[in-house]
């Protein structure tokens, strides 16, 4: 939320608060880990188990969790279209609102074709996270194979992190975040990999965990200072900085998970989904409403728009969000 609005920050905010920010880009690449992670922990038994059977009842809570709320932000972006081609002085909405971009956005494949970022921007990554989706169940069946082996677990996370690294740095980009278009699914594919890889080191090595969790620390923090202080790329530190930090927290109780344990940051993460999915479009109004300048906008309105994006999160996350998962789970349970 605040990454994207960054550019419109005046020098009221202060200068180590705007870089802070600035890395606000990396939150995704936790997400992609740590989906990786808690999906294996929630279906690695019943896939592993009981595949194939399991695997529709995989995709269906999935199915149920992401888009139903995606679907709502894209009828909200229907009505700026709207707004933009009848409203406007111009008559005419941004170019990259085109009507095929919508078709492949509501089914959710816009990322599987290096397609723009466009309509809702922030689906990119559930778009993405939907394509790794279709592997899992393969992926949790064929670790099976996997649980012997502290080692080989170890050399899954590092070869999917120097797979990563290289293709990256093949590919001439400077930074994680860059050309989101092209380098979605593999950003998406190898950090989620080392997620399921973590999950799985958990369930089946959790003692291995125990008695390293300070050596993942010391690992942590060691790489934090390194990514601080010198020009490494964040590609080449980032996902092994997030597979610490998921692989430390999972085994401990510390200060750390003790702050993340209140019921306010409790809260904030429940509802984090719907402030990821709302906030693009807040923005874009904010934009198309109240800047008559590119580069300025009045600072209250700038900071009422985050009031109103964490309304709209409370609202979507207790109206459609969580009614939606209830009902199609209640709708498998009936079948």
């Amino acid at each position: 939320m605040f990454y994207h609005s960054l550019a419109l920050m005046d020098d009221s905010v202060p200068l180590p608060v705007k870089h802070f920010i600035s890395h606000g880009y990396l939150a995704v690449d936790l997400f992609f880990l740590l989906s990786g992670f808690v999906i294996f922990l929630s279906y690695h038994a019943s896939l592993s188990t009981n595949f194939p059977h399991s695997v529709g009842k995989f995709y269906w809570n999935r199915f149920s969790r992401i888009y139903p709320l995606h679907v709502v932000m894209l009828a909200g972006y229907l009505i700026l279209f709207g707004a933009f081609t009848f409203l406007s002085t111009s008559h005419t909405a941004p170019e990259s609102y085109t009507w095929g971009a919508f078709v492949q956005s509501m089914f959710l494949v816009h990322m599987w074709f290096g397609g723009d970022l466009t309509w809702n921007v922030p689906s990119w990554s559930i778009s993405s996270e939907w394509f790794v989706y279709l592997f899992f169940p393969l992926m949790a069946y064929s670790l099976r194979k996997l649980r012997g082996g502290i080692v080989a677990h170890l050399l899954s996370i590092a070869l999917a992190a120097v797979v990563l690294h290289v293709i990256y740095s093949l590919s001439g980009l400077h930074s994680i975040g860059a050309d989101i278009s092209h380098m979605a699914l593999v950003r998406t594919m190898f950090e989620f990999l080392m997620g399921v890889f973590v999950g799985s080191l958990f369930v089946n090595h959790r003692d291995f965990l125990v008695r390293n969790a300070r050596v993942a620390l010391a690992g942590f923090v060691a790489l934090c200072v390194l990514y601080a202080t010198t020009p490494t790329p964040d590609y080449a530190l980032i996902p092994i900085i997030f597979a610490l930090l998921i692989a430390y927290l999972s085994v401990t109780t510390s200060w750390m998970t003790a702050i993340l344990s209140t019921p306010v940051l409790v809260y904030l993460g429940e509802i984090s989904y719907s402030t990821y999915m709302v906030h693009y479009l807040v923005y874009d109004l904010l934009k198309a409403v109240f800047m008559s300048d590119p580069h300025h906008i009045d600072q209250l309105y700038l900071w009422l728009s985050f009031v109103v994006v964490f309304v709209l999160s409370v609202l979507l996350h207790h109206a459609v969000d969580m009614p939606s998962q209830k009902y199609f789970r209640r709708r498998l349970s009936t079948r």
